[in-house]
């Protein structure tokens, strides 16, 4: 089920700031937008470090955008995660409070901030995890604080709402992979860092984990689209808040592996470290409210997303691609 985005908002009125618009999901939210005819202002670190109030308000007021896409977060995987919960937690609290108060501040129509599935206790009493449970339980150690900041930005969200009407959407997005992940594998997620230890060829393809714990992958184009679904809800007045976006689609971290080693190719021994922590036992998302009310079902198979994504790695390896 496809939703058709030129019709469900009028993104040419729009003067749209995207935070981290030069970060993996960032760089897709620009290209789609810049598609539908919005004015796009795409800003990193370079325009303002966001962990300081000031500069990020100031920024935002030269900006005045109507639609807040704020996608900008420090961090990477599970490994960077562990060992950096300071900066997990700190300075993603940091700036997600900032970019949410001064979009309120410089007058946006609505502000959607990009959450994730981290949010979610580590161990739920529903799977796929519904968006009503998300408070019930404290997150997977392992990224425990970046975990937390999501869940203040979104909890002060609704009081941004409440106090002052600002509409306020939060897609909690499942684990990301596609074009333009990080080319450092200490930093890229799953998909990715397996993609590239697939492509250089080892003897043998070492996996963090037992392979027991389960996961759900989102293509980036489409969860680019699903965000901007979103935000062209609370653009219309609605109430969206905490939503999933995802496929709904749970697969092992060793059926993930497998599918990846041969999209790449791969033909040698895949073997599961389980020295290495696994993170959450399960993480799937129920996508039932993005489907009944916004309309939209993420139309990229993972078989079809990891050939895209083997192809772009292999460019940009060879250094090709940007």
């Amino acid at each position: 089920m496809a939703v058709e985005l030129a019709r469900v908002a009028d993104w040419p009125s729009l003067t749209v700031l995207v935070t981290g618009g030069r970060g993996f999901l960032g760089r897709h939210l620009v290209r789609r937008l810049q598609a539908l005819g919005a004015r796009v202002v795409p800003v990193g670190s370079a325009e303002a470090d966001l962990r300081d109030r000031a500069a990020t308000a100031a920024l935002f007021q030269a900006v005045r955008p109507s639609l807040v896409l704020h996608a900008a977060v420090q961090g990477g995987g599970i490994g960077w995660m562990r060992a950096h919960p300071v900066e997990s937690g700190l300075d993603n609290a940091l700036i997600n409070l900032h970019a949410l108060d001064a979009a309120h501040l410089a007058g946006a129509r609505a502000f959607v901030g990009i959450s994730s599935a981290c949010a979610y206790p580590r161990v739920p009493a529903t799977i796929p995890f519904p968006e009503a449970e998300v408070w019930d339980g404290r997150p997977e150690p392992t990224n425990d604080t970046y975990a937390q900041s999501k869940r203040l930005m979104m909890s002060l969200g609704d009081a941004y709402a409440a106090q002052h009407g600002l509409s306020c959407a939060f897609p909690m997005l499942a684990n990301l992979y596609g074009p333009g992940d990080h080319l450092s594998p200490e930093r890229a997620h799953v998909v990715a860092a397996l993609i590239q230890r697939c492509l250089a060829g080892p003897d043998e393809l070492v996996v963090w984990g037992s392979g027991r714990a389960t996961r759900e992958h989102l293509y980036v184009q489409d969860a680019a689209d699903g965000v901007l679904v979103c935000a062209a809800a609370s653009l219309g007045g609605q109430e969206v808040g905490p939503i999933n976006v995802g496929t709904g689609i749970e697969v092992t971290v060793a059926e993930l592996a497998l599918q990846v080693a041969a999209a790449c190719d791969y033909r040698g021994p895949v073997r599961f470290d389980a020295s290495k922590p696994d993170g959450q036992p399960r993480k799937c998302l129920d996508v039932t409210r993005m489907t009944r009310e916004l309309g939209w079902v993420a139309p990229t198979s993972l078989a079809e997303g990891l050939d895209r994504t083997v192809a772009w790695y292999r460019r940009a390896l060879a250094g090709e691609e940007a």
